[in-house]
């Protein structure tokens, strides 16, 4: 009874490793669960290729902006009108970097076929409207602790 109970474990525990990280196939890549042509393939390549520049030169725009917004809170003297605006532009460059993917996401699935465009909305890479992260929403403002980046309540007289 012993050595039976133990090939079952140890055979459902083979099978359940067989299975790899992916978890048996609960997460599928873009030519699996949408059956893209070859074309389509390459024309979602191109529309990709053309989106990375201008959303590489947001990110990195934010990045420097967050560095100005870090460096100041940590000063002894920081300037609040400064801070409102590094704030400002961090949230707007987040909102046009939303704005190029939901724009990327939308020629994507023009590129599908109205079944393709079912799968396509039911996925991850599908519109992204009212999703958040583990998290939370990005940036703050809801009643978990985010809202002003930096901002350290109980830090002396700093805003």
């Amino acid at each position: 009874m012993k050595r039976t109970l133990f090939i079952l474990i140890l055979l459902s525990m083979t099978i359940v490793m067989g299975q790899g990280r992916r978890g048996g196939g609960s997460q599928m890549t873009w030519d699996e669960s949408l059956n893209l042509t070859t074309e389509q393939m390459q024309q979602i390549t191109a529309l990709r290729e053309s989106m990375q520049p201008g959303m590489q030169e947001i990110r990195q725009t934010t990045r420097s902006l967050e560095q100005e917004l870090r460096l100041l809170n940590n000063s002894e003297n920081p300037d609040a009108d400064r801070i409102a605006e590094l704030e400002a532009a961090i949230e707007a460059n987040r909102t046009a970097a939303e704005a190029l993917m939901g724009a990327h996401r939308t020629q994507i699935r023009s590129l599908l076929t109205p079944d393709q465009q079912l799968i396509f909305d039911q996925h991850e890479f599908g519109p992204r409207e009212g999703r958040r992260g583990p998290r939370g929403p990005r940036g703050g403002n809801d009643d978990m602790g985010g809202g002003r980046r930096g901002h350290r309540p109980g830090r002396g007289n700093r805003p």
